[in-house]
């Protein structure tokens, strides 16, 4: 999987909405959870989708724990 910090800038500041975090608080969120994010891919060979979003997460869940709960379970829910 190719690592996109564009796509996943979007991804993040849509669920972010779904999730009723101010867009100003929700931009800082993205911006720093998607550059930790790229930090960590630059560092790995290869990446699966169940990779990246458990290193969302595990960023994310700094910020914010209903968004870090989005990605933990991304694809698991029914």
């Amino acid at each position: 999987m190719k690592f996109s910090k564009d796509k996943l800038k979007k991804e993040l500041l849509r669920e972010a909405k779904v999730l009723g975090i101010q867009p100003g608080a929700a931009e800082i969120l993205a911006e720093r959870v998607v550059l930790a994010t790229e930090k960590w891919a630059k560092r790995q060979t290869m990446i699966t989708e169940n990779d990246l979003n458990r290193a969302v997460a595990k960023e994310a869940k700094k910020y914010n724990a209903d968004l870090a709960y989005v990605y933990q379970n991304r694809g698991k829910i029914i």
